[in-house]
């Protein structure tokens, strides 16, 4: 085995002072990371699944000349409180095409199917439709939900005052209009979740960065190549990777049923729609372990080149004011497209307003941090802003996630749906909630991992600072305002860009009503501080702890 292996994995094994919370705070978010990522995955291939099954109620494809059959969907019959839908089909020609899917043959006229939840409701219905009992039920292969309302008939004809759609087969492979309007909503929520996903890969690589950047560091010193050192440290980071990635997949199998739950598209979801299969499985542990490593080798560059700037705590390159032109990017795309229907762009704009506020942090973080400094009438705050101006980097990799979920919060805070009973807005509603929970939960893994890895980033300058007379208490409270200004001078400002963003989008029109939006804001604004304040207290014993030695 190589030697540079062989001690990467030892280091996973016996990481050291530190490095056990370190590791384990790595794998927890690397875990969650890879919860999410499959998860997203697996609920796009179930809307396609979904579709499948009933996209063919949706085909308006033939000739009227030649089609064999006809159909007419009303999806605004009511049944118990509970909307319904009623297909009436009607064969125009013999065939021995196989029957619709889900059904055991093709509607006769007066033949009436319905899935299993209009079946447990059909004493109030038998008269309407002049039969006493069904003819048959509709089994899942022909169902979107198992908590799917709708009725199929058969029927002679179907008068052209309803037009009807006009079918060749009844296994059109059709995209339903529902699933396509939700794998948008998909699209643009992966868009908007990314950053703060990849903030939480990067968090996960780095939550040890300062123990790491020393230890490498002292090896270069001792003779080790560049290779060499990038090759143990992406050892260490691909076990971590993989374990994260086998944990998240096993999470994600378990939280299934619970999953499967969720009522979009018309109702909860069949398991076996969402579980993941052998491709989804192999692309995750492939994915995430090596996202990781690239994350790790990304902020080990400086120890690969200058060990010497490690050991003597140099302070990185400034960031440049330059990036502050990266903002003008995707509002102007959101604006020039606008609602147009345009996809492709309109996540282009998406992504790099996301992009934008992603790569500006770390110098409005160092802005913060010199203006924090030169009012400083303390030495708490004095600390404080000395460390963000002199790593405004790894001050704001903590808090990036929660700072991007600022963008998302106050992106959507200009779509947020009507409370009315239209099927859409219903999908939206809930479609709304599931984004905001998955940020929350990136959020919370992040700022969580984040805790530990700027406590272990701080020991050793604590340590430096408690042995010059400097009380704990001191570098405690300065540590925590370290972390919460980043939040406030940083994320506030973002959650009105992505507003602005949505603006730009929506053009210039506030599509919410009431006060939805604004306690939406209120609540993005009010959780930010509580995590981080979370955060701090869970960080603390670490820091103490570790400066102690």
């Amino acid at each position: 085995m190589n030697p540079m292996t062989e001690l990467g994995l030892r280091f996973v094994r016996r990481p050291g002072p530190g490095g056990r919370a370190a590791n384990l705070a790595a794998l927890g978010a690397t875990a969650v990371v890879a919860l999410l990522v499959t998860f997203l995955i697996a609920g796009s291939l179930g809307l396609s699944h979904r579709s499948d099954r009933i996209g063919w109620r949706s085909a308006d494809k033939a000739d009227p000349a030649t089609a064999i059959g006809m159909l007419n969907l009303d999806d605004d019959q009511r049944v118990a409180g509970h909307r319904m839908s009623v297909l009436d089909l009607a064969t125009l020609r013999p065939n021995e095409l196989p029957p619709p899917p889900g059904l055991d043959h093709t509607p006769k006229p007066g033949e009436v199917f319905v899935s299993p939840e209009v079946a447990k409701h059909w004493s109030s219905l038998s008269t309407q439709y002049g039969v006493e009992q069904p003819t048959g039920v509709i089994s899942e292969k022909g169902l979107s939900s198992p908590e799917e309302y709708i009725v199929i008939r058969g029927v002679k004809t179907i008068s052209a005052d309803d037009h009807p759609q006009y079918v060749s087969s009844w296994n059109e492979d059709v995209w339903d209009s529902r699933m396509v309007g939700l794998l948008i909503a998909v699209a643009f929520g992966i868009t908007l979740v990314l950053f703060p996903i990849l903030s939480l890969v990067g968090q996960a690589a780095g939550v040890a960065a300062k123990r790491r950047e020393h230890r490498l560091a002292a090896l270069r010193l001792a003779g080790a190549t560049r290779t060499q050192v990038l090759w143990l440290s992406a050892v260490e980071q691909a076990v971590l990777g993989l374990a994260g990635a086998v944990v998240g997949l096993v999470g994600y199998t378990v939280l299934s049923p619970l999953i499967a739950r969720i009522p979009l598209g018309g109702g909860r979801w069949y398991v076996a729609d969402i579980t993941v299969n052998w491709w989804t499985v192999l692309l995750v542990l492939f994915a995430v372990p090596i996202l990781s490593v690239v994350s790790a080798l990304i902020g080990l560059g400086r120890v690969s080149i200058t060990p010497l700037g490690v050991v003597r705590g140099q302070t990185r390159k400034r960031v440049s004011v330059l990036r502050l032109g990266l903002l003008v990017i995707g509002p102007l795309v959101l604006a020039y497209y606008g609602m147009q229907a345009a996809l492709l762009p309109l996540l282009i704009g998406v992504g790099f307003a996301a992009l934008a506020v992603r790569i500006i942090g770390p110098w409005a973080v160092q802005i913060v941090g010199k203006t924090m400094a030169n009012l400083a009438n303390g030495p708490v705050a004095l600390l404080a802003g000395r460390r963000l101006v002199d790593d405004p980097k790894g001050a704001f990799r903590p808090v990036a996630a929660l700072v991007l979920s600022g963008f998302v919060t106050g992106f959507i805070s200009v779509f947020m749906p009507p409370g009315d009973d239209d099927p859409s807005f219903h999908d939206m509603r809930i479609g709304v909630a599931l984004l905001l929970s998955l940020v929350f939960l990136t959020v919370a893994a992040s700022t969580a991992a984040g805790a530990v890895g700027t406590a272990l980033d701080q020991a050793a300058p604590a340590r430096a600072l408690r042995r010059s007379g400097v009380p704990l208490r001191v570098i405690e409270r300065s540590a925590r305002l370290a972390a919460v200004v980043p939040v406030i001078g940083v994320g506030l400002p973002v959650v009105g860009f992505g507003a602005l963003c949505g603006l730009a989008l929506s053009g210039g029109k506030v599509i919410t009503q009431g006060s939805s939006g604004i306690l939406l804001l209120i609540g993005q604004v009010v959780a930010g501080l509580v995590l981080v304040a979370v955060a701090g207290a869970a960080g603390a014993p670490v820091l103490r702890k570790a400066s102690a030695n």
